[in-house]
């Protein structure tokens, strides 16, 4: 998404796109585009209205749109040569910024701070490419571009491949590329142009859909352009000094067996059962999984991995099931996840191979409702928790032995323990409280996905449900 801003932040691997010189264009179509638009001598370019952007990675549904927001307002200014970028906007009655310079990319918090977005700068750099016919044109030009009909295809970083098509009246109508993620592989991006208007000597057009995954991410509804408009950008010295926290696994024991793996802002659990073992929730991405399960070696040696067993399919929770399943893990999820997990793990990972670069042909064992997972000792009951309002798949699961429940997203504990029940309880915890008295469930302690342990008491008190 442009803004670089989802429900959940999530790490996106992959290094700075380079940028070269601008050179003189090797195909004179590629002249006769930027003239048509007016873009011959156009260094930045600014534009400004109205659309919505779209939490992607985040839909109800595994197979569904990204869920949309609106956006009422938007200012975007991009700078070709620098590259930088500036985007203002006004989001559920909130400003937005989102800034790229120098490589470097960063938010402006409410209270004027900067906040580092060090996973946002490939795709905001890309987007100086893409975003625009302007910025696909000149980075036609500047990488030799090859022309083809009216199809432009060129490679940006060595290895990305971005491709155009040209109208009739030979502006650009549409850009295809790629970017990585880490649970799509080489995640389809497209930008799709319509309605030009003149704006000054300058056409651009009054509608922009960028999409990604194959559903929209933004959608800009045109009403300004301005061409060459100065962009001036300083990089906050926390944005210049920021990198990327170490991945770090801490383990605490909860049962014989049973180990809550914490550390970081997504968490999951190791279950050891007679000669295997289960991991719930492989979050975030590669490395996170990894670390996870090197922790969950070191602390069940000698038992394989035989299952991973995703809450959801958010791409906050699901980056990481890929590499379980490439080390021969069993992915097991609500039968309406099965087309998704089975896409994401065969998925093509040309921009970012990582450690298990080979298409992988992904182990799925799916239910309907419950599924039991026992060795006659241990036993694990995974439930979908129905009429919930997050995720139309969601699972929790439910440890009797330490009459322990697992769940993400639908309930996460706050700092403080909940002494009192909110005016209005969030629906998704009413959904899950209500599920676990549905099915009979005697649970006395919650062990979420995101925070800190919590007692069923709090449960009940933050669905207004306290006796």
């Amino acid at each position: 998404m442009f803004f670089g801003a989802c429900h959940k932040a999530m790490l996106l691997a992959g290094g700075l796109i380079t940028f070269s010189t601008i050179l003189p264009a090797a195909d004179p179509a590629i002249d006769r585009a930027l003239e048509a638009i007016g873009g011959a001598n156009v260094k930045t370019i600014q534009f400004s209205g109205s659309g919505a952007v779209f939490t992607v990675g985040q839909s109800k549904n595994p197979n569904g749109p990204w869920p949309r927001v609106e956006l009422a307002s938007f200012q975007t200014t991009q700078a070709f040569d620098k590259p930088a970028s500036r985007v203002e906007g006004m989001q559920n009655n909130q400003r937005i910024q989102a800034l790229l310079s120098e490589g470097r990319a960063w938010n402006v918090l409410p209270n004027g701070n900067p906040a580092p977005q060090l996973a946002a700068v490939e795709q905001r750099s890309l987007m100086i490419r893409i975003l625009t016919p302007h910025g696909f044109l000149k980075a036609a030009q500047a990488n030799s571009a090859k022309v083809k009909g009216r199809t432009i295809s060129f490679t940006l970083d060595g290895k990305r491949k971005v491709s155009g098509t040209l109208g009739a009246d030979n502006m650009p109508q549409s850009v295809a590329t790629a970017i990585d993620n880490a649970v799509l592989g080489d995640m389809p991006v497209t930008v799709a142009f319509s309605d030009y208007k003149d704006f000054g000597g300058v056409k651009f057009p009054g509608k922009i859909v960028e999409s990604e995954g194959g559903f929209p991410a933004t959608e800009f509804n045109v009403t300004d352009a301005k061409a060459n408009v100065e962009l001036s950008l300083t990089v906050p010295d926390a944005v210049r000094t920021a990198t990327l926290p170490a991945v770090r696994v801490e383990s605490q024991k909860l049962g014989d067996g049973l180990w809550y793996l914490t550390g970081g802002s997504h968490h999951s659990l190791a279950v050891e059962f007679k000669d295997h073992v289960a991991v719930i929730e492989g979050p975030q991405n590669e490395e996170r999984a990894l670390a996870v399960m090197s922790e969950t070696r070191r602390l069940i040696p000698g038992k394989p991995i035989r299952y991973v067993v995703p809450t959801h399919h958010h791409f906050d929770h699901s980056g990481g099931v890929r590499p379980f399943a490439a080390e021969g893990a069993t992915i097991v999820t609500q039968e309406m996840n099965r087309e998704f997990f089975a896409r994401a793990v065969a998925a093509p990972r040309t921009l970012n191979p990582g450690k298990y670069p080979k298409r992988i042909k992904a182990k799925i064992l799916t239910f309907a409702d419950k599924q039991v997972i026992s060795d006659g000792n241990r036993v694990m009951e995974l439930y979908l928790v129905r009429n919930n309002p997050h995720d139309d798949a969601m699972t929790m699961i439910y440890l009797p032995k330490e009459k322990i429940l697992v769940e993400a997203d639908v309930f996460t504990p706050p700092a403080q323990a909940i002494a009192t029940a909110p005016a209005t309880p969030n629906p998704t915890t009413v959904a899950l409280y209500d599920e676990v008295m549905a099915r009979k469930l005697d649970v006395a302690q919650i062990a979420p996905i995101h925070g800190r342990l919590a007692q069923m008491g709090e449960l009940e008190r933050a669905a207004g449900k306290a006796r």
